[in-house]
């Protein structure tokens, strides 16, 4: 599982972790219609703001990798 770093405000890490989850799978099937849905999904995601939630910024970095197919090639 990707980890991002907590602090006091951020994305809530429930939400976050089931999409990246969620995303990581259909990208790892290879299946393109998977791999598409998920990109696609990556660029409208929104998630809540919680306390001691996930940095916002980390966590867009890494929906933009979503979007473009290369999930794993985070910082």
């Amino acid at each position: 599982m990707t980890q991002f770093t907590t602090g006091f405000h951020g994305y809530a890490r429930a939400e976050v972790d089931a999409f990246v989850e969620k995303a990581n799978a259909a990208i790892a099937s290879g299946e393109p219609e998977r791999v598409a849905q998920a990109r696609a999904e990556a660029q409208a995601v929104s998630f809540k703001v919680a306390f001691r939630g996930y940095d916002q910024p980390e966590v867009d970095h890494y929906l933009r990798r979503i979007a473009k197919g290369r999930p794993d090639d985070r910082p």
